[in-house]
């Protein structure tokens, strides 16, 4: 079979993960690596790679045999539905779907186009490509997220999200417990090596966006933990950059420094939302149930002897933050 592109990695990508660096670099799922790594399709200074966590070294050589077309099509997804009304609708996202295209040229298949393919009316605020988004999940996080279905609507749950009046919690498992319950007020600025990711400097740092999270404890395990995180700003990467400051990671997340052997997925979910509804001025809690994987993880490393966490577990997260605080 003949190469269809060669590559070697950066300066900043030594040290990186094989599959890791072939995700961030050719825009495709990390189950599309596996299976492109799987099916032998790439191979590492001109052998079949035996671990797809190999550590990338200087002069190193990835060759692509081939990598499949990445048409946009329609996926066979069946998003649930948490609440909808006239005016807004709130999903439950899963992972491996990113909210809408980073440019003219991403082809991948998104939230954005599965809301039009199943006609559901969109603000149309700002870029014409974020349509109805409120605010965005990464696309390795699950979990709640509040599409808007038109611009008032919009508008308003974006100044509620200024203000801070949107209340997001979130569930992870992290690597190593923490030393105690932490709220971590530090800007974020993009790496100066690497455009995709962000670090935490200090608050003189003109380059930084003001950041504020807190984490606390739910369950630990030996070396692992489960914990809640609560967004009080909402920065691209807040939750897995703030953690890596504090040198904790989320299983899975191998872009922020997790070196473990998980990684079917980031262990990281958008699990409790609360809001004002801008019309009815009624208080909307809603939580997203766990998808399988992250909760059969979750029951068998800090909940195996409960037979009774299932599909609809719930943990109150605003309950927890009110009493760890």
């Amino acid at each position: 079979m003949q190469p269809i592109q060669s590559f070697s990695p950066k300066k900043e990508d030594i040290g990186l993960r094989l599959d890791q660096f072939l995700v961030t670099s050719l825009h495709l799922s990390r189950s599309q690596i596996h299976t492109l790594l799987k099916e032998e399709l790439v191979l590492l200074n001109n052998q079949k790679v035996k671990k797809n966590g190999t550590l990338l070294k200087e002069k190193d050589i990835i060759t692509l045999l081939k990598v499949k077309e990445k048409e946009k099509e329609q996926k066979e997804l069946d998003i649930p539905i948490l609440y909808e009304d006239e005016d807004l609708l709130i999903l439950n996202k899963p992972i491996d779907l990113i909210t809408h295209k980073a440019n003219e040229k991403d082809l991948q298949f998104t939230l954005i186009d599965y809301l039009k393919e199943h006609s559901i009316p969109l603000s149309n605020l700002g870029d014409s490509s974020r349509e109805g988004i409120v605010h965005r999940l990464d696309k390795t996080t699950s979990g709640a997220m509040i599409i808007a279905k038109n611009n008032q609507t919009h508008a308003l749950l974006s100044t509620q999200i200024k203000e801070r009046q949107i209340q997001r919690y979130y569930l992870c498992v992290i690597d190593s417990p923490l030393k105690n319950n932490i709220i971590v007020q530090s800007p974020l600025m993009r790496h100066p090596k690497n455009r995709l990711k962000y670090i935490t400097t200090n608050p003189q740092d003109t380059r930084g966006k003001e950041a504020k999270s807190a984490f606390f404890k739910i369950q630990s395990n030996t070396n692992l933990e489960l914990i809640g995180a609560k967004l009080f700003s909402g920065r691209t990467h807040q939750i897995r950059a703030h953690l890596a400051s504090l040198n904790r990671h989320i299983l899975g997340d191998y872009f922020y420094g997790y070196k473990g052997e998980y990684s079917k997925r980031i262990l990281l979910h958008s699990h409790f939302l609360s809001f004002i509804h801008p019309k009815s001025k009624k208080l909307i809690e809603i939580y997203a149930p766990l998808y399988k994987d992250m909760l059969s993880y979750i029951r068998e490393n800090f909940y195996k002897d409960n037979y009774e966490i299932t599909a609809e577990f719930k943990i109150p997260l605003h309950k927890l933050f009110s009493t760890s605080f």
